[in-house]
């Protein structure tokens, strides 16, 4: 079924193509192209003063390349800087991704280890790891998005080991309204995985984008809507 919508996606993208060919080409009709190079030849041999006209041309085409010459590599730098800001965006997007998949792991095993004293389930050492990496990603980040969603997992890692690390219970087990805040934890970074799995997904695609040329760079809009049916 998808390979049926995707080729009537692109069917219709064709069709797009063909139409706005076709008007083209009746715009074009009344007019006529063709150039005969014998008349301008008889008419420059006339006209022998021309030799000034042709130096003004050359000096204003001479001006106009040394105004496009540094506008191009201002043009390229620009260029590069995007593309190393998207690199960095994919690569920040995936590190956030992962790392909030290691959380949900870390407080799902708590939860399936609810039942046995806290001494025996604390897992101290993985706690400190996890808060330290949150930290040190969220001093590189500079998405708003992808820093709130490190804020409220390093939240979540807190607010278990406080409950674990409580010194007057460490021999007994997580009470039940423990489990149903643990167990609404894991729900809200289930939300949050999801949330940075498609904000991984377009990263990728804004980093393939930038290291396209500029036609397929142009095309790459096209592509995605016949593949996803979405414009982006």
């Amino acid at each position: 079924m998808i390979w049926l919508i995707r080729l009537a996606r692109l069917l219709f993208v064709i069709f797009i193509i063909l139409v706005a060919r076709y008007y083209f080409l009746n715009f074009l009709e009344p007019y006529d192209f063709h150039f005969d190079i014998k008349p301008s030849i008889k008419w420059m041999d006339a006209n022998p003063n021309l030799s000034g006209w042709a130096q003004f041309f050359g000096a204003t085409a001479a001006i106009l390349l040394a105004i496009a010459i540094p506008a191009w590599q201002r043009h390229g730098q620009n260029l590069d800087r995007w593309r190393d800001a998207q690199d960095a965006n994919a690569s920040l997007a995936l590190l956030s991704f992962y790392l909030l998949s290691e959380v949900q792991n870390h407080l799902n095993g708590y939860l399936q280890t609810g039942d046995m004293p806290r001494k025996y389930v604390r897992r101290d050492i993985e706690t400190a790891d996890l808060l330290q990496r949150i930290h040190a990603l969220e001093i590189r980040e500079n998405n708003q998005d992808r820093i709130t969603r490190l804020f409220r997992a390093r939240g979540a890692i807190h607010q278990t080991a406080s409950s674990l690390n409580l010194p007057f219970a460490q021999n007994d087990p997580l009470a039940n309204e423990e489990k149903q805040l643990l167990r609404e934890r894991i729900s809200t970074m289930e939300k949050f995985i999801k949330e940075a799995a498609e904000a991984n997904t377009k990263a990728i695609h804004a980093r393939a984008r930038a290291n396209l040329w500029l036609l397929p760079r142009a095309i790459h809009p096209v592509l995605l809507f016949i593949i996803t049916g979405k414009i982006r």
